[in-house]
C-alpha cells in the first residue's frame, strides 16, 4: 500500500511540476530571435529627422524645429488595473518621460485609433506640449474628456494633408488588427479614470510622413485594406507586428506584401511588439505568450524580408535615432 501511495504522490508531483512549468512558459515573456538587431542611438544633423520610440506604437519624429508624435501611451498601467480596475494618465510620469526625451513642444499628435494603448495619454501629452490632436471623432471625445479645447483637436476621415514646418503628413484610412476586442466608437467625452474597455477603436489610420524627400510610413495596426498603398512609396515602414501570430502565415505574408513590398521600403522597424503592461523604466520585452507569439511572427517575416531585400531593425527605448542614417544600417 505504501508503495502505491508513494507512486501516486510522485505522479501528482510530476503533473504539478509540468503544469507549473507550462504556466510559466505560457504566461512568461519569450525572447526575441537571436538575430534581432537594434539600431544604435545617434543624433541627427541639424534639419534631419530624429525618431524616438516609447514602446507600443508611441513614436516621435523631429527635426530640431518641429515634432510629430504618433499615439501616446507613456503611463502604461499594469495588467491588474487594465483587467479589473479603471485606468488614468499619470501627469507626473508623462511629464518625466517627455522631459527625458527633451520634448517640450509637439506640433501634431496623430492618433492611429482610440484603444487605450494608443490614446490613454493623448490629453496629458497635449496639455504639456501644446500639441494639436489629430484623429477620428472618437479621438475628439477622448481629447475633450481630458480637457483639451476643441480648437486644438482636428477630426479626420482619411485623405487629408497636414503640415508642420518641413513635415508633410498624409492621412490614410486603415484597418484594425483582426479580432478587435473593443470595437465601436467613443460617443461622449471620455473622462478618466475609465475602464480600458471604454476606449473603443473608433476607426484606424496610418500616416505617411514626408520630410525633405524622406518618406516614413507608420502603420500602427496589423491589418490592411487591399490596395490601400497603391501608388504610395516609403523609405521606412514602422510596422505593427502585434496580433499576427494567431492567424495563418499566409495572412502575415499578404500583410507584408500590401504594406512593405507595395511601398518599396527597404527598412522595417517593428512596433507594437512589446508588453505595454510593463512600465517604461523596465527593458522592453515581447508580449507574453498567452497574448501573442511575437517570435513566431518574426520568424514568418524574416524570409519575406530576405526575399525583398529589406532590413528589419528594432528601435532603442526613447534614445534618438537618425532615420536617414538608419536606412543604411
Amino acid at each position: 500500500m505504501r508503495v502505491w501511495i508513494k507512486r501516486i504522490l510522485l505522479t501528482v508531483a510530476a503533473l504539478l511540476a509540468v503544469a507549473v512549468g507550462y504556466g510559466a512558459w505560457r504566461f512568461g515573456h519569450p525572447a526575441l530571435p537571436a538575430d534581432t538587431v537594434t539600431l544604435a542611438s545617434s543624433n541627427a544633423a541639424a534639419g534631419d529627422v530624429t525618431a524616438r520610440y516609447f514602446g507600443a506604437t508611441t513614436l516621435t519624429f523631429g527635426d530640431g524645429k518641429n515634432t510629430i508624435m504618433i499615439d501616446a501611451l507613456l503611463t502604461r498601467p499594469g495588467m491588474r488595473a487594465v483587467m479589473f480596475d479603471k485606468i488614468a494618465s499619470d501627469p507626473a510620469l508623462v511629464g518625466s518621460v517627455l522631459s527625458r526625451a527633451g520634448l517640450a513642444k509637439i506640433d501634431l499628435l496623430l492618433v492611429s485609433h482610440t484603444h487605450y494603448d494608443h490614446a490613454l495619454d493623448i490629453a496629458a501629452v497635449a496639455a504639456k506640449t501644446g500639441a494639436t490632436i489629430v484623429g477620428s471623432p472618437s479621438t475628439r471625445e477622448v481629447a475633450l474628456g481630458g480637457g483639451i479645447p476643441d480648437a486644438r483637436i482636428r477630426t479626420i476621415k482619411g485623405g487629408e494633408t497636414l503640415v508642420a514646418g518641413d513635415f508633410t503628413v498624409t492621412v490614410i484610412r486603415s484597418a484594425h488588427s483582426l479580432g478587435d476586442r473593443v470595437p465601436g466608437e467613443v460617443t461622449a467625452p471620455l473622462r478618466q479614470p475609465a475602464k480600458a474597455s471604454d476606449y473603443r477603436e473608433g476607426g484606424t489610420f496610418a500616416y505617411l510622413i514626408e520630410h525633405r524627400g524622406l518618406r516614413i510610413l507608420v502603420h500602427a495596426s496589423a491589418n490592411f485594406s487591399p490596395g490601400m498603398y497603391r501608388g504610395v512609396k516609403a523609405d521606412v515602414v514602422f510596422l505593427a507586428t502585434g496580433g499576427l501570430s494567431p492567424h495563418p502565415a499566409d495572412f502575415t505574408a499578404r500583410y507584408w506584401d500590401e504594406v512593405v513590398k507595395t511601398t518599396g521600403a527597404k527598412l522595417v522597424v517593428p512596433i507594437h511588439w512589446d508588453d505595454f503592461l510593463l512600465p517604461l523604466d523596465q527593458p522592453l520585452q515581447p508580449l507574453r505568450r498567452f497574448l501573442d507569439d511575437i517570435p513566431l511572427t518574426m520568424t514568418r517575416l524574416a524570409p519575406l524580408a530576405a526575399r525583398d531585400g529589406v532590413k528589419i531593425r528594432y528601435m532603442p527605448v526613447i534614445a534618438p535615432v537618425d532615420i536617414n542614417e538608419a536606412k543604411g544600417k
